[in-house]
């Protein structure tokens, strides 16, 4: 229990440092995201009303989970992502209650596309912190890292990092068209 307490206390160390050092970036939300495989970076085209808790349970319903995620409570959401309430209108985020893999859901409605690009950025930093903490115990979550879904449609920013990320990829295609 104090080794996972330690790692989760390092990879958030390492999240908020990483955060720290791009603070004063202003990334685009054009440039797409090489991660999201096909959905790639989806800011042109239609509106998209998506209610971020639902697709937040779609993706912890549909998919088969090898660890059990727990919600986050609003207020530990920065602490654990990097991302102000200040980016965002809704998010729903699921997190591996045991800490013993790099599971995870996120869902954010930014408060526009420039938010988005944000809460995109604090992600991609979110990973490395994550494969930075897993990489000595336990590096069979490295594979799952090395490619998770992360995508931002409009101003919506999609998380999934699973075994499957093939259904995580139908499931954002339904939720974006």
């Amino acid at each position: 229990m104090k080794k996972q307490l330690c790692v989760l206390l390092a990879a958030l160390t390492l999240c908020t440092a990483g955060l720290t050092a791009c603070g004063g970036s202003d990334s685009s939300a054009a440039g797409g995201n090489t991660s999201a495989g096909a959905a790639g970076n989806t800011n042109e085209g239609k509106q998209l009303s998506i209610d971020a808790a639902a697709a937040a349970d779609r993706f912890k319903n549909e998919i088969q989970w090898k660890d059990t995620l727990s919600e986050l409570e609003p207020e530990m959401i920065q602490k654990i992502t990097g991302v102000g309430p200040e980016l965002y209108n809704a998010a729903k985020i699921y997190v591996s209650s045991g800490g013993g893999s790099a599971e995870e859901i996120a869902v954010f409605e930014g408060k526009d596309i420039d938010s988005a690009a944000k809460i995109e950025e604090a992600y991609k930093n979110r990973v490395e912190a994550q494969k930075t903490a897993f990489e000595n115990y336990v590096p069979e979550e490295l594979t799952k890292l090395g490619d998770p879904v992360l995508t931002t449609a409009k101003n919506y920013v999609f998380v999934c990092i699973s075994d499957d990320r093939s259904k995580a990829m139908e499931i954002l295609s339904e939720l974006i068209g």
